[in-house]
């Protein structure tokens, strides 16, 4: 399902949020579950993936110095190599905390 681009939203902002929203959703996690995971309030975390808050760098920091999410750091932020939860991706290769 495509989600609508918001008036005067970036195509930079659309295509973060859309793969915001693809990463929580193949992970699994709730809204809520995510935000926690993200130390960031679940409606923030709503207003980002539907467009009505812009994404910072902040955000993309969380999801790299986290743990289990910094694997699909680069993949958030360019949408190039492996979809998250790809059962060909090879996390072996990925830095431990």
């Amino acid at each position: 399902m495509s989600m609508p681009i918001q008036i005067n939203e970036s195509p930079l902002n659309y295509e973060a949020r859309t793969r915001l929203r693809h990463l929580r959703e193949q992970l699994k996690l709730s809204r809520p579950k995510f935000a926690d995971k993200l130390d960031i309030p679940p409606t923030t975390l709503k207003n980002y993936e539907l467009g009505y808050r812009e994404i910072g760098g902040g955000l993309f920091l969380k999801v790299a110095n986290h743990p289990e999410l910094m694997v699909h750091t680069f993949w958030l932020l360019t949408g190039a190599g492996p979809w998250p939860n790809d059962p060909d991706y090879n996390t072996t290769d990925q830095p431990k905390p």
